[in-house]
């Protein structure tokens, strides 16, 4: 068979021809992601798969029913994005002190040394599994963040906000009363000290990743969180991140703290009272 010459190839059809590559590329993602929830609707923990709330580079966020037995409540299914897309290389600065405390085999020390197929699901593993303790920890000292309900491989099953047609809105999407302007900004800066009381830093807290519920905030996606007491760069991290909560408000009329000094006294607080 001749080769194609190139002023024989028409430009829409290759357009097209991409477009339906890209469709089909995601269609099979889906179908993956979707068998993750199968041992959960086994294991009677989901009864029904109603439909995805978030795409994100990450993690896909689908609604589903419970299983009588947790209740029959609405709640969501976060599932991570295969491993073989996922890219490490932005991740160091939050994966700074994570191994603390875990003792991989040397086999699994030699392929994340080595960076290979091993060391990749280690790690991607490792991601996951930090996110459901980070979220169990802050749950369980009554910060504003979903109920963890279980994990299982790349699925983390969690509380959920809003019904069956829309979950609730992110804060950056909601314009907020007068009166409740302030009542909003001290309740995310409360969390942003619980964190901090239970070593952690969100790492990445923005209006972008808050949801507007009933009048107050409810803070999700934990997987980059650090532990100030092991992270060289959490200060900066809670700089930043106290910074991007002050961005939103800037269009309301509140005073706002000084995201460095503010840091500043929670860090003597609760890390290192020489600082």
């Amino acid at each position: 068979m001749r080769n194609q010459r190139l002023d024989d190839i028409d430009p829409e059809e290759e357009k097209l021809r991409g477009v339906r590559s890209i469709e089909e590329d995601e269609k099979t993602v889906e179908e993956v992601l979707l068998a993750h929830l199968e041992p959960l609707i086994e294991d009677r923990l989901i009864a029904e798969v109603i439909r995805p709330i978030k795409s994100g580079k990450e993690a896909v966020v689908y609604c589903c029913r419970a299983h009588e037995s947790l209740g029959g409540e609405l709640i969501a299914a976060k599932i991570y994005r295969p491993v073989e897309r996922r890219s490490f290389k932005n991740d160091a600065v939050y994966q700074q002190g994570r191994e603390r405390g875990a003792r991989p085999d040397a086999r699994t020390l030699r392929a994340l040394g080595k960076k290979t197929a091993r060391g990749r699901v280690h790690k991607f593993s490792a991601w996951i599994a930090h996110e459901m303790r980070t979220m169990t920890l802050l749950y369980q000292a009554h910060a504003d963040v979903p109920e963890p309900i279980e994990r299982q491989g790349p699925v983390i099953l969690m509380q959920y906000f809003g019904d069956e047609r829309a979950p609730a809105p992110v804060l950056v999407n909601v314009t907020l009363d007068a009166g409740e302007v302030t009542t909003i900004y001290q309740q995310i800066l409360r969390n942003v000290e619980l964190f901090l009381a239970q070593h952690r830093v969100h790492a990445d807290l923005s209006a972008y990743n808050m949801l507007y519920v009933d009048d107050h905030i409810v803070i999700i996606d934990f997987p980059q969180s650090v532990d100030p007491r092991y992270n060289d760069d959490a200060f900066d991290l809670l700089v930043r991140d106290v910074k991007n909560v002050n961005g939103f408000f800037r269009d309301y009329d509140l005073e706002v703290v000084d995201p460095f000094y503010y840091t500043l006294d929670l860090w003597r607080k609760h890390v290192d009272p020489m600082r």
